[in-house]
């Protein structure tokens, strides 16, 4: 096979067509890539050919921790490969557009973007320090925008783990990313990014700031921010509102950014207080009312939401695996939406003995000793299944105090073991990010073994955001 010419693109490695160049690494360099065969769209991080013996093993190392670490924002990596004597290693091709890109474009992020990158990278790097996880700063080639909000980055995780000292390094190289894509001209909130930034890179009165306050000040300005954009992008703004914007636009930078810093402080000690007051109420609350008995309404930080009240069914469950497994009734951009983050390993969907449950159920036969219907819950799956799962059926995964609120608020007896999504947050104990609620309304919860598993006991519910659509 011939060598791949990196100085003339396009040009092949392995099962990679690699058809630009996208950015430099002290060791790497990064490259927009097609994938043989099923045409999707990757990133080829490549191990410099002069690099060997201990640059090979820290490369392979550094890979090792990008694929095992799932953090907020960041896209999946796949796996490390060998061509020839060329190391690379692949990764999730991110939607939108890269803030080197844009500058390339001679354009600047508005105030909006730049307070939504700022979050974003504020919750990856919460994250990251939260696991004992090392993680670099985002480089403008990492960070990938698409419209105002929606934020990916390219794994930014290193070998090693977690210290304090990587933060500096991180909010540095974040503002020194962002401080040439600032909007400029006048634009409403200009002046209030550019102060945000400029604290990010040097702290405020000679004191740096962390990941949460930054965090905070970002989402208040965005905010704030957000409501005068649309009108402005739609039909203009009215003179009062530019009246008022001007008004201030022309306060003191560091009152203003003071301003948001408190508010953003006073916001999230207002919402801990009412987390906390949720989670200490006496477990004899009032039962909620039911959706015509297939969901219960419950309370959660985004509003009302409504969790089903049994787990999902054999029934459904087959029609899942009927579609997700025909190509005529799902495209591959679907299927591909739907397993985004998933492990290639974990994407057949089929539960632990499912012939043999959908058989007994079927006939009302029994699997394990148990009594089964085609309404009786499905088992055996894993928390990869349920997710997917919750996609198709555009719902999500209860975390375990929203299924216990909605659990204690049924009147039908749990059956099973149940997958959530977030740690249980009645205590400090459940760090894994999935948990499990035995069948039991009172039961104590049970720790994830791990994401893959799956256990003939295990099975799941849905959340939806609206009450008709667990009929959907």
């Amino acid at each position: 096979m011939d060598k791949p010419d990196f100085n003339h693109l396009p040009t092949r490695l392995g099962v990679y067509t690699l058809t630009r160049h996208i950015g430099t690494m002290p060791a790497t360099e990064l490259y927009l890539a097609t994938q043989s065969h099923v045409e999707r769209g990757v990133i080829v991080e490549v191990l410099r050919p002069e690099h060997s013996g201990p640059e090979v093993e820290s490369f392979l190392a550094t890979g090792r921790a990008k694929v095992a670490a799932r953090l907020p924002h960041v896209c999946q990596v796949f796996e490390s490969m060998v061509s020839g004597d060329i190391w690379y290693l692949t990764q999730e091709l991110p939607k939108g557009k890269s803030l080197a890109r844009v500058q390339q474009e001679a354009r600047f992020l508005s105030p909006t973007q730049v307070c939504s990158v700022i979050e974003a990278a504020a919750a990856l790097y919460m994250a990251g320090a939260e696991a004992g996880v090392a993680v670099g700063g985002l480089m403008p080639f990492a960070i990938y925008l698409r419209g105002e909000h929606m934020v990916e980055f390219l794994s930014p995780v290193m070998h090693g783990e977690h210290t304090e000292s990587l933060q500096i390094e991180q909010m540095d190289t974040l503002a020194a990313t962002l401080q040439p894509l600032l909007p400029t001209g006048g634009v409403p909130g200009q002046s209030r990014v550019a102060t945000l930034v400029d604290w990010l890179a040097h702290g405020y009165e000679g004191s740096r700031l962390d990941w949460p306050t930054l965090a905070n000040t970002a989402a208040t300005v965005r905010e704030q921010l957000a409501p005068t954009l649309k009108r402005e992008h739609v039909a203009g703004l009215s003179g009062k509102t530019r009246g008022s914007f001007m008004r201030q636009f022309k306060r003191n930078r560091r009152k203003v950014v003071r301003t948001c810093i408190y508010a953003g402080v006073a916001l999230a000690v207002l919402v801990a207080c009412f987390v906390a007051g949720m989670l200490c109420a006496p477990s004899t609350v009032p039962k909620l009312p039911a959706n015509n008995g297939t969901s219960v309404a419950c309370k959660a930080d985004a509003g009302t939401v409504y969790v089903a009240t049994a787990p999902v069914s054999l029934k459904d469950y087959n029609h899942f695996l009927a579609v997700i497994h025909d190509e005529s009734q799902i495209s591959v951009d679907a299927l591909r939406h739907l397993t985004r983050g998933v492990p290639v390993e974990h994407v057949s969907f089929k539960p632990a003995d499912w012939d043999a449950q959908w058989e007994a159920a079927k006939r009302d036969g029994k699997y394990r000793g148990q009594q089964l219907t085609p309404e009786s819950p499905v088992r055996g799956v894993c928390y990869w299944d349920a997710l997917v799962y919750a996609r198709f059926r555009h719902a999500e995964l209860p975390d375990a105090a929203l299924l216990q609120t909605a659990r204690n608020a049924c009147d039908s007896p749990a059956t099973v073991a149940e997958w959530t999504t977030d740690e249980y947050a009645g205590t400090e104990l459940y760090k894994s990010g999935r948990v499990l609620l035995p069948a039991g309304k009172n039961a104590y919860p049970l720790i994830a073994p791990d994401a893959a598993t799956r256990n003939p006991d295990y099975g799941f519910r849905l959340v939806y955001p609206t009450p008709s659509a667990p009929k959907s």
